[in-house]
């Protein structure tokens, strides 16, 4: 009888985490033309989505991917509503909130665009006194977000809700320069039937993992994922998405 009621307290000890660890994860991921989109049937595809996909099986975690734009992600991590999230630190204190992978899923190019014929540019050099366009509600790394936010620059900006947009407004002289994600850029361009115009390199941010604080076990995640990532790089599985 001392025994069996040893194991039931084990039971009743250990019930809670068993609970915890079979509810699938909620992993959140900003929706990313040919990385991370919906399907015609409302499925989550996409390498990014693979990557990932990968990743949790082999750590052995259930899970369910949302694609969210950026500020529903920053709250639901803050909130706990959301465990895990696929992306770039571009939001100032965010680690407050998050714990973030030692994994990185890739690099992401954010580019400086312009006009066929001109001068290349230089970053931030050629930034004073220009007309900036940008993408409604997109976020950039922090070392781009800090200069866009430099008074000193005295730059014009102008917003475009699509990246085709962005583009056009770009060719028609409504503004001196685009700014935008490579593979963002990259997809518009072909819907247009166009080359990508001309650009240079502003910063290639490395795609990581963060995991909200407000899960029960936060740490013992993160770190299980890292360590899943790193089995499956001695495997050979390719785990840069920006390579599927």
């Amino acid at each position: 009888m001392k025994y069996l009621a040893i194991i039931c307290l084990f039971g009743l000890f250990w019930q809670p985490l068993a609970q915890a660890q079979s509810a699938p994860l909620r992993l959140a991921m900003l929706p990313y033309p040919e990385y991370a989109e919906y399907d015609a049937e409302g499925r989550a595809i996409g390498p990014a989505v693979q990557v990932m996909a990968r990743l949790l099986e082999h750590a052995g975690y259930s899970y369910e991917v949302r694609l969210l734009p950026v500020a529903r992600v920053r709250r639901g991590l803050m909130s706990g509503e959301l465990d895990l999230w696929l992306g770039l630190n571009n939001q100032v204190g965010l680690e407050a909130y998050t714990l973030q992978s030692h994994a990185s899923f890739g690099v992401v190019p954010i580019n400086l665009y312009y006009r066929p014929g001109e001068p290349a540019p230089t970053w931030p050099d050629s930034l004073p006194g220009r007309t900036l366009i940008l993408i409604t509600n997109y976020s950039y790394s922090l070392p781009v977000s800090r200069t866009l936010q430099d008074a000193r620059l005295a730059l014009q900006t102008r917003s475009s809700s699509s990246h085709a947009g962005a583009i056009r407004m770009l060719l028609r002289g409504r503004g001196d320069y685009l700014l935008d994600y490579r593979g963002q850029v990259a997809s518009a361009s072909a819907s247009l039937g166009i080359d990508a115009p001309p650009h240079i390199v502003v910063d290639e941010p490395p795609m990581r993992l963060f995991v909200s604080r407000q899960h029960a076990q936060a740490q013992a995640l993160m770190n299980r994922l890292d360590q899943a990532f790193e089995s499956l790089v001695r495997e050979g599985v390719v785990m840069d998405v920006t390579r599927q």
